[in-house]
C-alpha cells in the first residue's frame, strides 16, 4: 500500500473541514442529530469537484423523495405494523429497481429513496404524529452536509474533473497507439494482445462516470459533448484493431511474399499515428490507400479481396484515430474556434439504449425488498426497543451492493467494517469524549483519526470502506449539543446494527449465490440471441439500437471475463460478437437487388442457426464447415457481380468469414478483369 499523496491529504482535510463546519453549525442551530450533518459530508465528498456537485445534488434529491414517502407511509399504515412492513418493502423494491436500471450515478436518487423510508419511519413507527417533524429534521441534517460538502470543494483548492479526464484520455490513446502500432507489424493477433485489447475497452468505458460528474464541472454544454463523442469513437478502437489485424494476417498469409509497396505504406501509417512524420496527415494516407488498393489489385487479382478488406481496415483505423485527435483537441480547449469534422459514424455509441438483464435486475430488487420485509416482521414480532437498526442496516447492505454478480463478499466487508467502528465509537464515547468540554476539544479529538480515513477515501479499492467507517462511527457516536452515553442503549444498538448485517449476509448467500460466471453466461447467451435475431432481420431497416446493445453487453462481458477461472469462457475473442454485429449491419444497410438477397438467405440462416447453437452454450462453439462453405459461396457469388454495392456486401461477407474461421484461408477465384470499383464511393 502507498502513502497517501499530498492530493489525497488535501482532499482529506477539506472533507475534514466541511464536516466539523456542518457540525458547529448544526449545534449551534440546533438541529436534533447534529452527526447526520456530518456523515452526510463523508458520503457526498469526492476529490473532484464536479462529482461532489452532482454526488449532492443526487443525495438531496433522493433524502427529500425518501422523506415525502415517509409522511405518506406512516400515517395509513402505522397502526398496522404488517402492512407497513409489506408497503416499505415494496418501496424498496421498486425504487431499488429503477436504480438498478438507471447505471449511471443518477441511480443513487433512487437507491437512497429506498432506504430512506425504513430509515425514517421505523423510528417513528410509535409515535406516526410526529413523522413531519422527523422527516423535516432529518432531511435539513442531511442537506446542511451537502451544502457544507460542496461549498468547501469548491472554495478550497477545487480539483476539475476535466483535468483529470483530459489526462485520462491520453493515457488510452497511447494505450492504444501501442495496441495499433504492434498490429500494423504483426503475423497474427495473440491471445495477450487480445487481453490488451480487452482491457483498452474496458478502461474506455469507464470514462461514463466521469462524463457524467462533468455536466456539473463545466461552463458549457461542449467538452461533455466532446467527451461522449470521444468515448464513442475509443470504445470502436479494440473491436476496429482487432477487425485489422485479423485482415493484415489473413492478407499475409494469401500472398506468396511480402509485398514492399505494401509494408512501405504500412510503415507510414504507423510514423503517422505516432506523429513522427509531419509531411503525413490522413488524408494523403486515405487517398494512397486507395491508389494502393487499384495498383495491387491489378497485379495480384488473386488476392484482391484481401487486399480491399486489409487496407479498409485501415482507412477506418485512421477515420477514428483522427476523430479521436480532434476530438481530444477540441474537448482540451474547451471552447474551440471551430468544431471538429468527424469521420467515423458512431451514432449507435451514443444516447442510445443498453442492455439489460431485467429478471436479474428484478430478482436482485425483489431479493433486497424480502430481506427487508422478514427483518421488519422479525423486529416487530421479537418486541426489540431499537430492533429498527438492524432492518435500517439490512436495508442499506441489500441496496448498496445489490448490483454485484454476487453481493456476499461485500456485505461481509461491510459487517467488518460495522464491529470496527462499533469498537472504535465505544472508546470514544466512554473512554475519550467525557474529558471534551467544548467545540474546539471536540474536533481536535475527531481530527486525527478522520484526517487518516479521508486520505484512503479518495482511492477507489478503498473508498467504499474508508467511507462506511467514516459514517458509520460517527452515526455510532451519536454526537448532541451535550454529552450523554448510554451503555445499554449504545449496546442495544451496536447488536441490533450487527445483527441486521448479518442477516443480509446470510440472505445473500441463501438467494444469490450464482456469481460472476453465471452473469457472463448470460451476457453471454444474451448476445448471440441478438445475433441470431439481426441474422434474420428485415434489410435496410435502422438496427442502431441492436449495435447499441451488443457494444454494452460486451462492455458489461469483458470484466467479468477477466474473473473467471473458467478458461473456455474466459479466453476466448470476446470482442468477435461485437465484430458479427457491425459485418452483418453493414450487410443489411447494402441496397442489393432481391435476386443477391435471396442468394443471401440460406448464409444467414446458416448463421441464425450456429448463434443460436452458441446461445444454448453460453459461450461460442466452433462453427461448421458448412457455415464457411456457404459464406465462400456466398463470397464467390458477390464476387462476380458489378456495383458498389455488391462489393460492400463481398466484404462484409469476408469479414464475418475471417471472424468465425480466422486460421482457414478462402478459395476465391481471381477477380474479372471486367470489374472496377469506385473507391471513392466505398465506405471505410
Amino acid at each position: 500500500m502507498n502513502m497517501p499523496t499530498w492530493r489525497e491529504w488535501l482532499f482529506s482535510a477539506k472533507a475534514l473541514t466541511a464536516a466539523l463546519l456542518s457540525l458547529y453549525i448544526a449545534l449551534a442551530i440546533p438541529l436534533d442529530n447534529p452527526y447526520w450533518a456530518m456523515a452526510s459530508v463523508y458520503v457526498v465528498s469526492h476529490p473532484l469537484s464536479g462529482a461532489t456537485r452532482s454526488k449532492a445534488i443526487y443525495r438531496a434529491l433522493g433524502t427529500v423523495l425518501g422523506a415525502a414517502a415517509s409522511v405518506a407511509i406512516l400515517p395509513l399504515f402505522g397502526q398496522q405494523p404488517v402492512m407497513l412492513s409489506l408497503v416499505i418493502s415494496l418501496w424498496l423494491t421498486t425504487l431499488l429497481y429503477l436504480s438498478l436500471i438507471d447505471r449511471s450515478p443518477r441511480s443513487y436518487i433512487f437507491m437512497l429513496a429506498a432506504y430512506t423510508v425504513p430509515l425514517i419511519s421505523l423510528t417513528e413507527v410509535n409515535n406516526p404524529q410526529h413523522i413531519f417533524d422527523v422527516a423535516l429534521a432529518r432531511s435539513e441534517e442531511i442537506l446542511l452536509g451537502i451544502v457544507c460538502a460542496s461549498l468547501v470543494n469548491a472554495l478550497l483548492f477545487p480539483s476539475r474533473i476535466a483535468l483529470v479526464l483530459s489526462a485520462r484520455m491520453t493515457v488510452l490513446l497511447a494505450d492504444a497507439r501501442a495496441g495499433a502500432l504492434q498490429l500494423l507489424g504483426a503475423t497474427g493477433l495473440t491471445a495477450l494482445d487480445q487481453r490488451a485489447l480487452h482491457q483498452l475497452m474496458i478502461d474506455v468505458m469507464g470514462l461514463d462516470g466521469m462524463i457524467v460528474h462533468l455536466e456539473y464541472d463545466a461552463s458549457s454544454h461542449l467538452p461533455t459533448r466532446h467527451a461522449r463523442e470521444f468515448r464513442a469513437r475509443m470504445a470502436m478502437l479494440a473491436p476496429q484493431l482487432i477487425s485489422m489485424g485479423d485482415a493484415l494476417r489473413q492478407l499475409r498469409q494469401e500472398l506468396p511474399e511480402p509485398l514492399p509497396e505494401f509494408e512501405e505504406y504500412l510503415q507510414h501509417a504507423g510514423q503517422w499515428l505516432q506523429g513522427e512524420d509531419a509531411q503525413l496527415d490522413s488524408d494523403r494516407l486515405v487517398e494512397r490507400s486507395w491508389q494502393l488498393q487499384t495498383w495491387l489489385s491489378d497485379s495480384h487479382p488473386e488476392q484482391h479481396l484481401a487486399l480491399a478488406g486489409a487496407l479498409g481496415q485501415i482507412r477506418a483505423l485512421i477515420d477514428l484515430w483522427q476523430d479521436a485527435l480532434e476530438l481530444r483537441r477540441c474537448f482540451t480547449q474547451d471552447h474551440p474556434e471551430q468544431a471538429p469534422m468527424l469521420r467515423y459514424r458512431v451514432r449507435q455509441l451514443i444516447g442510445t439504449p443498453r442492455h439489460y438483464d431485467y429478471p436479474l435486475l428484478a430478482f436482485s430488487a425483489l431479493s433486497a425488498g424480502i430481506l427487508v420485509l422478514l427483518v421488519s416482521l422479525l423486529w416487530y414480532w421479537s418486541g426489540w426497543a431499537h430492533g429498527y437498526t438492524g432492518v435500517f442496516l439490512a436495508a442499506v447492505a441489500s441496496c448498496f451492493f445489490a448490483s454485484q454478480d454476487n453481493p456476499a463478499p461485500f456485505i461481509k466487508s461491510m459487517l467488518v467494517a460495522t464491529l470496527i467502528s462499533t469498537v472504535a465509537a465505544a472508546i470514544y464515547l466512554f473512554a475519550l469524549m467525557p474529558n471534551v468540554h467544548d467545540f474546539g476539544s471536540l474536533a481536535i479529538l475527531l481530527a486525527a483519526p478522520l484526517l487518516l480515513l479521508g486520505t484512503f477515501s479518495g482511492r477507489p479499492q478503498y473508498a467504499g470502506t474508508a467511507i462506511l467507517l467514516a459514517v458509520q462511527t460517527i452515526s455510532t457516536l451519536t454526537i448532541q449539543d451535550r454529552y450523554t452515553a448510554d451503555f445499554s442503549r449504545f449496546a442495544d444498538v451496536a447488536l441490533s446494527s450487527a445483527m441486521g448485517v448479518t442477516f443480509a449476509l446470510i440472505w445473500a448467500r441463501l438467494t444469490r449465490p450464482f456469481g460472476t460466471q453465471w452473469a457472463a453466461r448470460r451476457l453471454a447467451r444474451s448476445g448471440w440471441i441478438s445475433l441470431s435475431r439481426l441474422a434474420l432481420a428485415k434489410p435496410k431497416q435502422d438496427h442502431d439500437d441492436v449495435a447499441s446493445k451488443v457494444i454494452d453487453r460486451t462492455a458489461q462481458l469483458l470484466p467479468r471475463l477477466a474473473q473467471l477461472a473458467d478458461q473456455g469462457l474466459a479466453l476466448h475473442d470476446a470482442t468477435r460478437g461485437l465484430r458479427l454485429c457491425f459485418r452483418l449491419l453493414e450487410l443489411k444497410r447494402l441496397p442489393l437487388p432481391a435476386d443477391a438477397e435471396q442468394r443471401l438467405q440460406p448464409v444467414l440462416l446458416a448463421l441464425h442457426d450456429y448463434f443460436q447453437a452458441c446461445a444454448r452454450a453460453r459461450h461460442p462453439q466452433s462453427a461448421p464447415d458448412g457455415l464457411r462453405e456457404q459464406l465462400d459461396d456466398g463470397v464467390h457469388h458477390l464476387w462476380s457481380r458489378d456495383g458498389q454495392a455488391a462489393h460492400d456486401a463481398c466484404l462484409a461477407l469476408h469479414g464475418l468469414r475471417l471472424a468465425l474461421f480466422p486460421s482457414v484461408s478462402p478459395a476465391i477465384a481471381p477477380l474479372p478483369t471486367t470489374t472496377r470499383y469506385d473507391p471513392l464511393g466505398a465506405s471505410a
